[in-house]
């Protein structure tokens, strides 16, 4: 006589079955990675826009968002592995590239090009003193040129801004790094710097709710346009006029990751914010800068 083994029988195979559809299921419904975003400031421009998209992508679910003091902060801990993404600055890519020479930037990918960041320059207002014979004194900052010899304060990704545009423009400052915007105006209000520079994303909030300083015209040459571009500036409570100045490309960085799980989640969080782009720059409330962004100037390799 011939013994068969039903799978619907008591045996080995009863028990095996169950087990297999579990494991297999659980392998099916495992969420994505969690992956760390480094924005900026809370109401910076970059973490700005890192929530429009969540908005719009549920991809975003998966994404987490570390603020930090801004482009210096996050390449740094992008390149240390502490994030898998981060809003940079396209410039101090470059400088990290060509000017310090590390070669980990390599392997630094451009997941989406968004934005350009106008560098804003400020000072207090010149001060006018005459002398006994009536002739007028005008002291501070009131051209780019007056930076010569002076301090200029900044932190985050500003201060390889403004180490590359002194370079470029041959007017030669102190650079003071400073830690937050906070510390930089207390700075500037205390005279222990003579100007501020910040490269923003405008309209930024904390620029608009300034008062007691100025913005000072930033001028274009030929080498800054190989980084930068023109642009001006609009703050009504700063300024009854535009300000000329120069902007540079924002990205939202990552690493060149092979790993199947994450390369799928960020190509698909890639294709959802190029496809609902028209949705980022209309829908209210989106940020402003929504507006500038094309999806179509890579100034870094792609993430692909």
């Amino acid at each position: 006589m011939t013994f068969r083994l039903s799978p619907f029988s008591g045996g080995p195979m009863n028990r095996i079955l169950p087990t297999l559809l579990l494991t297999l299921t659980a392998a099916q419904a495992a969420p994505p990675p969690t992956l760390n975003v480094a924005t900026g400031s809370p109401t910076g421009t970059y973490s700005a826009m890192f929530k429009n998209i969540g908005q719009v992508c549920t991809q975003s679910a998966y994404l987490r968002e570390r603020g930090t003091s801004g482009s210096l902060e996050n390449i740094d801990l992008l390149l240390n592995n502490e994030v898998s993404l981060a809003f940079v600055q396209s410039d101090v890519l470059k400088a990290r590239q060509q000017i310090d020479k590390d070669p980990r930037v390599e392997n630094i990918r451009t997941l989406l090009p968004l934005h350009h960041e106008e560098l804003h320059l400020f000072a207090r207002p010149p001060t006018v003193k005459k002398n006994i014979l009536g002739k007028a004194t005008v002291t501070g900052v009131q051209s780019f040129a007056d930076l010569k010899g002076k301090r200029v304060g900044a932190w985050g990704g500003s201060l390889i801004t403004a180490r590359v545009v002194s370079a470029m423009t041959g007017v030669p400052y102190q650079i003071v790094s400073l830690k937050d915007q906070p510390s930089a105006f207390a700075a500037l209000q205390a005279g222990q710097v003579d100007a501020v520079l910040a490269v923003v994303g405008q309209p930024a909030t904390w620029v608009k709710a300034l008062g007691g300083v100025q913005l000072v015209a930033v001028p274009s040459n030929e080498k800054l346009s190989a980084i930068y571009a023109p642009a001006k500036l609009f703050y009504p409570n700063l300024s009854a006029q535009s300000v000329p100045t120069i902007a540079v490309q924002s990205v939202l960085a990552t690493r060149d990751f092979k790993t199947p799980d994450k390369k799928k989640l960020l190509l698909d969080y890639q294709k959802c914010a190029m496809q609902k782009l028209v949705n980022l720059q209309e829908d209210e409330g989106m940020h402003p800068k929504w507006q500038d962004v094309t999806f179509k100037s890579w100034p870094w390799p792609q993430y692909k």
